[in-house]
Parts: C-alpha cells; structure tokens; sequence
C-alpha cells in the first residue's frame, strides 16, 4: 500500500512538471515576426516604449480587457495603446498596438499619407501590397484595411498569437 502512495506521488510530480515543461516550452516557442517599422511580435510593452523611444506611459490607452480576480478562467489580457506622433518606414501617423497577455501582436498604422507609406513599407518590408495583403515570415500577415469609421490604415498581426488569441476565446467566451 505504501509503495502504492509513493507511485501516486511521483506520478503527481511528474505530471505537473510536464505540464510546466510544456506551458513553458510553447512561450518559448513564439518566433518573433516583423510588425510596423522596428516592432516584432511578442514583444513586451516596455520593450515597445524603448523601441519606438516613448517614456513609460507616453501613450494613449485605447482598450484594456482583464478577467476580474474570482475569475475561473485562465488569465487573458488585451491591451490596445497608440501613439498618435508615430513614424513607419520613415512616413508620419498614428500607430495602435494590440498587446495579447503582454505580448505584442497587432498594430496599426494610420499614415498621414497612404500611397506613400505604402510604397515605404513595401519598401521597407521587400513586400507587395498590390492584392491588398502579403505575407513575411515567420507569421506575418500584412494587408491594407479601413476601421468603423473608414479610416485606412496599414495593419499587421502575428498569425500565431492571433491564433492563440481565438482559441482561448473559443474554449472560454469572451
């Protein structure tokens, strides 16, 4: 019976470090993708505010969604910030970032001029845009859209995160 207990114990252990091997090992296992100008993918929001040169909290918050405390849910936090004096590929505008439970994955950018940061960040990003998307390893995708209110932009996503993101969604709601 003793014997039985101990089994039990070390089944246990190696259970969990398993699970903690793979959670840790799938975190890992995000590649970095190019996004707007110098951004990639998983990037943290510290990492974002030295990269683009911003003092800690030199942005907009335009969304933050976090499940309450007595939630039973895995955590899921989505942040949305912009900084409305943002350059891309040396062109003027506004540049939203999405942050996935801290990690970059979308942005945005809203250019002073479209046809001329479009010819920068093809450029730039040796992409086309002509069929109104492109795609850059390892996870990018790119493609030229317009918001509710019909504003164009040029956004990119890291489809992996993106993802992660619908499946948490599908499994737990919204």
């Amino acid at each position: 019976m003793k014997n039985l207990s101990w089994l039990r114990f070390w089944l246990v252990v190696v259970a969990l470090l398993l699970g903690v091997s793979c959670k840790h090992s799938s975190e890992k296992s995000l590649k970095p993708s190019p996004l707007a100008g110098k951004l990639f993918s998983g990037q943290s929001l510290e990492n974002v505010e030295t990269v683009l040169g911003l003092a800690p909290g030199e942005f907009d918050v335009e969304m933050e969604r976090t499940p309450l405390p007595s939630d039973p849910r895995p955590p899921y936090r989505l942040l949305v910030i912009s900084e409305k004096h943002a350059s891309v590929s040396g062109q003027p505008g506004q540049l939203v970032m999405t942050f996935l439970n801290g990690r970059l994955m979308t942005t945005q950018f809203y250019p002073a001029d479209m046809i001329a940061t479009r010819g920068a960040v093809e450029r730039s990003q040796q992409i086309s845009l002509g069929s109104g998307e492109a795609h850059i390893a390892p996870s990018t995708r790119v493609w030229i859209g317009k918001d509710e209110k019909r504003k164009s932009y040029i956004g990119w996503i890291d489809k992996t995160l993106q993802a992660e993101q619908e499946a948490w969604l599908k499994q737990y709601g919204q």
